[in-house]
């Protein structure tokens, strides 16, 4: 826990950024512990894209974290991150020492958890505070596997706390499924009766019951679907992940958000063709990697099962994102997140068998008159021709490279943190490290818009539809700023491509809606109606159709419909305060005053809420 503190104090400096803006700055079901049983009905990023994320638990921290620290101080919900990263270490630790055993255990389970603890590849799970779910899933994942070989070695009630990490691990992330996969390989790799195995499976049943019980009736907004990726493409795909995770774990040089090892256009048509040749280089090393991987599983498998059984661990949990499925991404660091800990668990045992085959062999000992002329009792150091044994010498090579490489994991992590003090430096940082994509324009653009830079981020948008002119997000942007800068002709050409993504026909009537108005003068809320109508959940294009209703004079109509939006959603603050301004500009005070607090009761920190029950209950 000191080494994890150790290298990640840093961010504690850091803001938030990228989808902390989803998860934490919007997201209305973390600002109250009374919403904590609705925020299990709901999928993440309610109020932005919509998700296929049921990851409550993740919430559920958030809405800790809003309660103690609010959103002025970004530094305890890092805190809160690098804490639960920690406690994972900590389940790592008992985890591998069991599976390890023997004297040296407590020693070997202490260099894998600090390796894994502070290496720099997990910085975008912990750093990142939207990140969270990885480190969560992973302290109740390898907390589950520690309890439950503590259950075949006779404990009783750690068979009912691992059903529970194990549920745990599953409402952290969807990927907690990998814990009870490797469970369920532990126990026929230790080949228990049909008994035992018989009781986990019942266990692991009602354990899913539960969680899809929660996930089923959960309520949801289907996401965009990800561009499909072809059958053929997979295994090439498939090989240079491989390369490329291999490259991130040894030596982690650059780190960013945004990874692509397919052959996509680049900036230049030069840079197309050097991503094309080592994309071919990095297929050719991806396949060599597995064919050693699978050469070191043969191996452990007749000298270290244990570390066969932890490539193997490694493996059930690299799987779903080895790209042999498709996937919204190619690459991701954070996804390697649990199976790099197995990794390291089946490198350490198979080092240790290693170093035990080296061990230098003790001479005979001699009894006392035998006629020894040197008593063994003064021999301090195996020697070989008065020299120090070489095997001795051999074995302190790869502990002084190993050291250093420790020591190289360390400062970079450390050095890591400051890419993500703000959103800004995030995104620049990412662009400078390699992740040159249109979607890092994009963002960029989005920035300096909010910043009034209009022809910054007009030059961001035009550099992205470049690169990829298909773009809708991009085309979309471009037209948001032409509307603002009232460049007519570019608006009505941007909105024109963009209208091509059926995701985006809501967002873009709202926009057409302020450009008709800003050309002709005339009301356009029926515009606006018919962007409620395609998006009826989506609060901020509904708050825009209720404001404008309320500034054209009909505010009773919107105090109307916003009663019965808040029937089907009345977890949102903002929603029973924009009610409670509504009926006072109506003249309904008591009511006004039942809405601000019923704002107050849905957001903890809502001291202008309080404020205004306080001063309508005034005579």
């Amino acid at each position: 826990m000191a080494a994890t503190f150790l290298v990640y104090w840093p961010a504690l400096r850091n803001g938030f950024v990228w989808d902390d803006t989803a998860l934490v700055l919007r997201d209305p079901l973390i600002r109250s512990w009374r919403l904590i049983p609705e925020s299990f009905g709901h999928f993440l990023f309610l109020d932005a894209t919509a998700s296929d994320f049921y990851r409550p638990l993740q919430r559920l921290t958030f809405t800790a974290d809003y309660a103690i620290f609010g959103l002025e101080a970004p530094w305890g919900w890092h805190l809160t991150s690098i804490a639960i990263h920690a406690l994972a270490a900590v389940a790592l630790f008992a985890l591998a020492r069991r599976l390890i055993g023997g004297e040296s255990a407590a020693r070997w389970a202490l260099g894998i958890a600090v390796v894994w603890a502070i290496h720099p590849l997990h910085t975008s799970a912990i750093t990142y505070v939207a990140g969270r779910a990885d480190p969560l899933a992973a302290m109740f994942g390898f907390t589950a596997l520690a309890l439950g070989l503590a259950a075949l070695d006779g404990r009783r009630l750690a068979t009912l706390g691992a059903a529970v990490c194990f549920l745990g691990a599953l409402l952290s992330k969807e990927s907690g499924i990998g814990a009870l996969l490797v469970w369920f390989l532990i126990l026929a790799w230790r080949r228990v009766g049909w008994r035992v195995f018989g009781k986990w499976a019942a266990l692991s049943a009602l354990v899913l019951g539960g969680y899809f019980a929660l996930r089923f009736t959960a309520a949801r907004t289907p996401p965009p679907p990800s561009p499909p990726t072809s059958a053929a493409i997979r295994p090439i795909l498939a090989a240079r992940a491989v390369a490329e995770y291999a490259g991130l774990l040894v030596l982690p040089r650059t780190l960013r958000m945004e990874r692509d090892i397919s052959t996509v256009p680049q900036a230049t048509p030069d840079a197309t063709l050097r991503n094309a040749r080592l994309r071919e280089y990095q297929t050719l090393l991806g396949v060599l990697l597995v064919l050693g991987l699978a050469a070191w599983w043969r191996w452990a498998h007749r000298r270290a099962p244990d570390a066969a059984l932890a490539l193997s661990a490694a493996a059930l949990a690299y799987v779903p994102i080895s790209n042999l499925f498709s996937l919204n991404a190619t690459v991701a660091e954070h996804w390697l997140y649990v199976p790099s800990a197995f990794l390291f668990l089946a490198l350490a045992i198979s080092l240790r068998e290693t170093r035990v085959g080296m061990a230098v062999p003790s001479r005979p000992r001699v009894e006392e008159g035998a006629g020894e002329e040197h008593p063994t009792s003064n021999i301090q150091h195996p020697t070989f021709n008065g020299r120090r044994h070489p095997r001795t010498a051999r074995r302190a090579i790869p502990t002084c490279a190993l050291a250093v490489w420790v020591v190289f994991l360390a400062v970079r992590t450390f050095l890591r943190q400051a890419d993500w003090k703000d959103q800004r430096t995030f995104l620049e940082r990412t662009v400078a490290d390699g992740g040159d994509t249109p979607r890092m324009h994009i963002n960029l653009g989005n920035l300096e818009f909010q910043a009034g830079r209009a022809d910054l981020a007009v030059a961001h948008y035009r550099e992205a539809l470049r690169r990829t002119p298909g773009q809708p997000m991009a085309w979309f942007a471009l037209a948001n700023v032409a509307v603002r800068t009232r460049d007519f002709a570019t608006a009505h050409e941007a909105l024109a491509h963009a209208e091509k993504s059926p995701l985006l026909a809501a967002d873009i009537l709202q926009t057409r809606a302020a450009l008709e108005h800003l050309e002709t003068g005339r009301d356009t809320g029926d515009l606006l109606r018919q962007a409620v109508g395609l998006a009826p959940r989506n609060w901020p294009l509904r708050k825009r159709h209720l404001e404008h209703l309320d500034e054209t004079g009909r505010t009773a109509e919107a105090a109307r419909e916003l009663g019965e939006f808040l029937q089907a959603q009345p977890f949102r603050a903002d929603s029973w305060k924009l009610l409670g301004t509504l009926l006072e500009k109506l003249r309904q005070p008591e009511a006004a005053a039942a809405a601000y607090a019923e704002a107050a009761a849905r957001d903890a920190r809502d001291r202008s809420s309080r404020a205004k029950v306080a001063a309508l209950a005034k005579p």
